[in-house]
């Protein structure tokens, strides 16, 4: 019985709840990564290909090549790579080879794959559920209340233009949300409620502008204290994890209007970088950079903003909705950037074989990985990746000779690059250990450094006022 045939054997609750703890324990003691699960490991797909029969070794690596997965940190898969596979196989005692060199599981190998697929159905329910609008309108909704508060009294408390004029930012940022709610999702008009967004994000421009050349004749005092810079890091961790969170939605969904609102994170975090910025020239009793850096931020903004409806405004048959750039657009670029190098410096390829390798990879990717084979982007397809090839051979990566792909030396560069990256990973995925070991000290050493903050805070800001 195919694999993915237990998909439907599965009921709701058990989709939501997942394996048992127990098999939630018996699943991570044979994956390597962070957390040690099936979406993060290439040898949990290998193992998927015997479960559904293909069991001689050169089909396997025939099929393994093609793999796309962009959960996963590696470039491409390679012959040595499934001799790996095979070999960590073995040791765990999941696979058996017979003498005429077939490949079977052993009893744990198909328990292995059965749990480990039930706990990819698990954990794409709930990503999904995560992915979502609503999830994500809520989630900003509730950062933007406490963080607006925050900013506001500090502003006050401090007299800073650019903290307060960021704070009241963040009250009209609630207004976007309803804006998405009601205009792009009631009544389908997504185009118009990107426009308003980046419209609103603008008009905030043009207030920080005017704010700050008041204040560049004013020269308002700024007293700079521990919370106010405590607020502004606060402030650029939420706003990153929304300007993230808004654009991999909106570009999964085709949300145009949540993805100008990442634009609008994206522009909240250099509004936090520039109080930041102003905080720390106040305490040499310079103020007018306060003021200077929230006016350059402002005319960036206007000039992105103006990029951006010009870009919207145009016809239905000629916008295209992916020219509108977000930071979480990285994901699928960086990991199909790694596949179509890493396929081209492995074998001779045309275009079209490359994007039929692309198509079927993404398929079986799909098929074991679920959600984490595109990570959620259900739009994310061979037109895509053929786009993303053109990009690649007009940015010099890739050249095209008697109708095959042949990497520059740029490229050469990106993809041996890349596979350092690749490389660095895999080794700190096997020494685990020390991994976990560094990243607890500096997780306990940054909570001693922010308690301390804490606990001298009346102190340090009796210092920085005495500057």
């Amino acid at each position: 019985m195919p694999l993915t045939d237990l998909k439907s054997k599965y009921s709701r609750k058990e989709l939501k709840f997942g394996p048992k703890s127990e098999g939630a324990k018996f699943v991570s003691k044979y994956y390597d990564g962070h957390h040690k699960e099936p979406h993060e490991d290439l040898l949990y797909g290998f193992l998927c290909l015997i479960y559904d029969g293909t069991t001689n070794i050169d089909n396997l690596k025939s099929e393994m090549k093609v793999f796309f997965i962009s959960a996963t940190k590696q470039v491409i898969i390679e012959d040595n790579d499934v001799d790996e596979y095979i070999q960590k196989a073995k040791q765990k005692q999941l696979i058996e080879i017979t003498q005429n060199q077939t490949i079977r599981l052993t009893k744990t190998g198909i328990k292995l794959v059965e749990t480990s697929y039930h706990w990819n159905l698990h954990t794409t329910y709930w990503m999904r559920k995560l992915f979502s609008v609503t999830s994500v309108m809520l989630a900003s909704a509730f950062f933007l209340i406490i963080l607006s508060i925050l900013k506001i009294l500090t502003g006050l408390q401090l007299g800073s233009q650019g903290m307060l004029t960021e704070g009241y930012e963040n009250l009209t940022d609630l207004i976007k949300i309803a804006i998405i709610g009601l205009v792009g999702l009631k009544f389908k008009k997504d185009r118009l409620a990107s426009i308003l967004i980046i419209i609103m994000m603008m008009f905030t421009g043009a207030i920080l502008v005017w704010t700050g050349i008041e204040s560049l004749f004013t020269q308002e005092i700024i007293i700079p204290n521990v919370q106010a810079y405590m607020i502004g890091f606060i402030s650029i961790a939420m706003n990153a994890g929304l300007m993230y969170l808004k654009g991999m939605v909106g570009r999964t969904s085709g949300n145009l209007a949540l993805l100008s609102d990442s634009k609008d994170s994206e522009f909240n975090i250099k509004l936090s970088l520039g109080v930041l910025i102003g905080l720390t020239f106040a305490i040499f009793k310079i103020y007018f950079i306060d003021a200077l850096v929230g006016i350059l931020i402002a005319v960036f903004v206007f000039k992105e903003g103006i990029e951006i409806i010009w870009e919207i405004s145009k016809k239905e048959e000629d916008f295209d909705i992916t020219s509108i750039k977000v930071y979480a657009d990285n994901i699928y670029e960086n990991r199909l950037t790694g596949y179509i190098l890493g396929s081209i410096r492995r074998e001779n390829l045309s275009r079209k074989k490359l994007i039929e390798n692309f198509s079927k990879g993404l398929s079986l990717g799909r098929m074991y990985y679920e959600g984490f084979a595109d990570f959620f982007y259900d739009e994310l397809g061979p037109e895509t990746a053929d786009k993303h090839l053109n990009k690649l051979i007009e940015g010099g990566y890739i050249e095209v000779l008697d109708e095959q792909l042949i990497l520059t030396r740029k490229g050469l560069y990106a993809f041996y690059h890349a596979k350092i990256k690749e490389f660095k990973q895999r080794a700190n995925n096997i020494n685990l250990k020390s991994q976990i070991v560094f990243k607890s000290l500096s997780c306990i050493i940054f909570i001693v450094f922010l308690a301390l903050l804490i606990i001298f805070a009346p102190q340090i800001n009796a210092w920085l006022n005495s500057l």
